[in-house]
């Protein structure tokens, strides 16, 4: 959920908050702000924060984050354990990290997962402060065409790590109103030479660590071949999985604004998500979170209540563009030419699982105000259906029921994490494990913004469920009424 603004006004709001004062960047009071009047009733007279729409850039954005090392961890058979250490530095005003994601990451050239850290920590004004705890990093030995890099690895003492990471910055109250979103996320482009201590310090663990690297490496060892065997595997089931996202995963977009029908006050908020193509006519399906995120979302339930807003209708819109498609312009600015949209009259809405409102309890943890709000409830009934314009579609299959109860199955989830951030709609794949809890699929971590909605996959490319909130998926066969009704 965030405040619909061009990508640099964007970029440059949550710049401010972690990196303080930027060239050219304006401070204005409320009353000084051409569409203050826009805003509820209490922030007339509050500060906002607004970026340039032009940069200089001969002065770019320097990055929050150092990156101050990266160590051994642990060694097992199908993978190398690291631990990367980092660290934010002083900025402009104290602040709270809620999450950083990461993706595309490489360490001298070798491919590296890096878990999202998700423990919340406050940043200072005055003194660098280095994560709670390090990140934690795998060197998945099946993603490597040999591991020849990483034996390349063992003398150096610094490295290239390069990719890409996305800090979300927690929002107090009043920046939640001002800028329509929970929180703020900042891309932050990693590509630094940091110290390296590849191998631990005992010298019966470098023993003990490179015995398994030369034992993998030597094409005649069983577990060489094993491991080799489930290098192709993987490989196969990627691109598999790729090509299917290439031709039938949407990257959503959804706008709206709340009106207060008294005031005329207005705040406009987005919403991105995931949708893949389920019928061979272009039926898309996707979770309703994802198209009408208001019901779902306590904070924004709570500024409804409280600023007595109401959905206006009118400005209600959805865009849906095609894996592969331009999303952001060179300005920065939504590319709306290359996505189906309401407006153009090329997507529409189907129809939604129905609502289950219930009343819930809400404190919202920065403002203490409480409330009894009432909520679309999560589950099998988080579900929306659209419908795309034009021919020759390519539907995703869906799996056999009792699939979606096997514990054993490698399953994969293909989506836009963040894609709102990025000029290309490219879908990631993210190998996850899943349980089954009651009616849902339970996934082994939590949903990144832009995931909602994507489709829970077999390796052979097959449709087991798709994203719901929080760690939830929905069995496919829970709403199968829904898409053919």
């Amino acid at each position: 959920m965030k405040l619909q603004r061009p990508y640099l006004k964007r970029i440059g709001v949550a710049a401010f908050l972690l990196l303080g004062s930027l060239t050219g960047l304006e401070v204005v009071r409320a009353q000084d702000n051409p569409g203050a009047g826009q805003l509820p009733p209490e922030l007339r007279g509050a500060k906002i924060y607004k970026f340039p729409d032009k940069t200089d850039p001969g002065k770019p954005v320097e990055s929050p984050v150092f990156y101050k090392s990266i160590s051994y961890d642990d060694i097992h058979t199908d993978r190398l354990l690291l631990n990367l250490f980092v660290g934010i530095k002083p900025v402009d005003r104290s602040a709270s990290i809620y999450r950083i994601y990461f993706q595309d990451v490489r360490v001298g050239g070798v491919p590296v997962h890096i878990e999202t850290f998700d423990k919340e920590f406050k940043v200072s004004n005055k003194d660098a402060v280095d994560l709670p705890s390090p990140l934690i990093c795998s060197v998945v030995f099946t993603d490597l065409e040999s591991l020849e890099p990483l034996r390349e690895l063992i003398d150096k003492k610094t490295i290239q790590i390069t990719g890409e990471s996305f800090i979300e910055v927690k929002l107090n109250f009043l920046e939640k109103l001002v800028l329509g979103a929970k929180q703020l996320v900042l891309p932050v482009k990693m590509n630094e030479e940091i110290q390296m201590t590849f191998l631990p310090d005992s010298p019966f663990m470098q023993m003990a660590a490179k015995k398994i690297l030369d034992t993998l490496s030597d094409p005649t060892a069983p577990s060489a071949v094993a491991l080799a065997k489930e290098h192709l595997a993987q490989l196969d089931a990627e691109r598999t999985l790729s090509s299917i996202g290439s031709n039938s995963l949407y990257l959503i977009f959804c706008e709206y604004t709340l009106r207060n029908p008294q005031t005329k006050a207005t705040q406009t908020f987005v919403q991105s998500g995931t949708g893949f193509v389920v019928s061979p006519d272009g039926k898309l399906l996707t979770a309703k979170r994802v198209i009408q995120p208001w019901k779902f979302d306590p904070q924004v339930a709570l500024l409804m209540k409280r600023s007595h807003l109401e959905l206006d209708a009118k400005s209600y819109k959805l865009s849906a563009w095609p894996a592969g498609a331009q999303v952001l312009l060179p300005d920065g600015k939504f590319d709306f030419q290359t996505a189906a949209s309401t407006d153009r009259q090329t997507l529409k809405v189907l129809r939604t699982a129905p609502d289950q409102i219930k009343k819930q309890n809400y404190r919202d943890p920065d403002s203490g105000a409480s409330a009894t709000l009432d909520l679309d409830v999560t589950g099998s009934d988080d579900a929306a259906l659209l419908q795309l314009s034009g021919a020759h579609f390519a539907p995703l299959e869906f799996a056999d029921f009792t699939v979606q109860t096997s514990h054993d199955i490698k399953t994969a989830l293909l989506s836009f994490p963040y894609g709102l951030s990025q000029p290309l709609a490219v879908p990631k794949l993210a190998f996850v494990k899943t349980t089954v809890a009651g009616s849902l699929i339970t996934l082994d971590q939590s949903l990144n913004t832009g995931e909602s909605g994507a489709p829970l996959l077999t390796p052979d490319g097959k449709v087991l469920a798709f994203a719901g909130g929080a760690k939830e998926c929905i069995p496919i066969a829970a709403i199968s009424s829904l898409i053919s009704p």
